[in-house]
């Protein structure tokens, strides 16, 4: 690639993850009408709930890495 030739910001690569461990993405949240509120085992939203607590340990471990990564080397 090369930077010489680039003239606009979104033509430049993004250095601040590398590509082998990108950001979690969070689980999208059902809307309120897909439960069907028979009582199923698990409901969506349990379903979505564990997704969500997963994401959030997953992203907290995600931004250490990137932390540690990004610490200059003494």
């Amino acid at each position: 690639m090369d930077l010489e030739k680039m003239s606009h910001a979104e033509d430049l690569p993004d250095l601040s993850t590398p590509a082998d461990d990108p950001e979690p993405q969070a689980p999208i949240e059902p809307p309120l009408e897909a439960c069907c509120t028979s009582g199923c085992v698990p409901c969506i939203f349990d379903v979505y709930a564990e997704d969500l607590n997963a994401y959030r340990v997953a992203h907290m471990a995600w931004k250490a890495r990137q932390a540690a990564n990004n610490t200059p080397q003494s």
